[in-house]
């Protein structure tokens, strides 16, 4: 998968593989084309999209025991809050576009009663949800949607995020914010979940990584030589200091055997950031449809004609702002080499 966030033709591409701040990202019209997740009713931000998750199954009453649907294909965040409840994933096939099998699940509903099945709009291409709606309103099972790589548009006529009992979204992949989530709820289940609030060094904390990052990568003209400078005494400050440098590391270490279920349920349990707050409600959602829309026709012409490597959709729906371009590569490890060493801000899905 290939990022789509800002990708300059003609141009040696040294990029990072999600958005960073700088001053195009907090200037330029708020309002775009497609409707946005985080223009829906009763939304309340949390700090990602694994918490939202955790909460909307805490909402549901999930718990020891109960089953949930889940992807086949599908990422940590998706199991890890099930596994800290106690309850168990259950993974159903999915069709050759990433939309629910629903042959497949309406066969198992005559074995089993899921609590709730979770639908993930793949890389920002809105899945069709009006069946799959209609057979959790049969079956009484919940319907949680996942749009963490579906920040903007529209299924089946509906904005995405506004066909699940509950629906949750990430931050960080759209947005120049280190962390941040979001819950949406429907009906009555839409009162404010509680949230600590943050203290005064995270505040400080993730303000300046939000900073550092951009200026890391020069997106703060102008200034850069001076925040280069800054940071470069603070990095020298830390370093030997192990314990001011372990904050900076995630808690979810690739490779590590509890890394796929890890969960931290103390920040899943925080308010989001002031900045990543601050940051979000200012984004110029016009502008990140825009490039990330023709980022995405860019490289689906780009890749035309590879005998090696194809778009799994080279054809763009016009209701979607991808997140990724989705690459289907032949002969991966080769492959991943070459396009790392020319640049591409590219990852596997493991």
């Amino acid at each position: 998968m290939i990022g789509t966030s800002r990708i300059q033709p003609n141009h040696t591409i040294l990029l990072p593989k999600h958005p960073v701040a700088g001053w195009a990202a907090i200037s330029g019209a708020q309002r775009s084309s497609l409707q946005c997740l985080l223009d829906a009713p009763q939304l309340q931000f949390t700090t990602s999209g694994r918490a939202a998750l955790l909460h909307a199954l805490i909402r549901l009453g999930v718990g020891k025991g109960d089953l949930v649907l889940v992807p086949t294909y599908h990422c940590p965040s998706m199991v890890a809050p099930i596994a800290a409840l106690g309850a168990q994933p259950v993974f159903y096939p999915i069709t050759v576009g990433g939309g629910v099998d629903l042959a497949v699940i309406r066969g198992w509903l005559g074995e089993m009663r899921p609590r709730a099945i979770i639908a993930a709009h793949f890389f920002g291409l809105p899945q069709p949800m009006t069946a799959l709606r209609a057979l959790c309103d049969e079956s009484g099972m919940a319907l949680i949607e996942d749009c963490a790589h579906s920040l903007f548009g529209s299924s089946d006529g509906r904005p995405v995020g506004q066909w699940g009992d509950f629906a949750i979204g990430s931050l960080t992949k759209f947005l120049a914010v280190p962390e941040g989530g979001c819950l949406i709820s429907k009906g009555s289940s839409g009162a404010p979940i509680h949230l600590e609030p943050r203290g005064f060094v995270e505040q400080i904390r993730a303000a300046v990584d939000v900073v550092e990052t951009g200026a890391q990568y020069g997106r703060f003209q102008g200034i850069n030589w001076l925040l280069a400078g800054v940071f470069r005494l603070k990095r020298r400050f830390l370093k030997g200091n192990s314990d001011a440098l372990a904050v900076q590391e995630s808690p979810d270490v690739a490779g590590a055997p509890d890394a796929y279920l890890s969960l931290d349920t103390a920040l899943a349990n925080k308010r989001l950031a002031a900045v990543c707050g601050w940051i979000a409600r200012r984004a110029p959602k016009a502008r990140v449809v825009a490039i990330r829309r023709r980022n995405y026709q860019m490289l689906a012409n780009a890749f035309q004609g590879s005998r090696t490597m194809r778009p799994l959709m080279p054809v763009l729906p016009d209701q979607s702002a991808p997140y990724v371009f989705p690459l289907w590569v032949e002969n991966p490890d080769p492959a991943y080499k070459l396009l790392r060493q020319r640049g591409f801000p590219l990852f596997r899905w493991d």
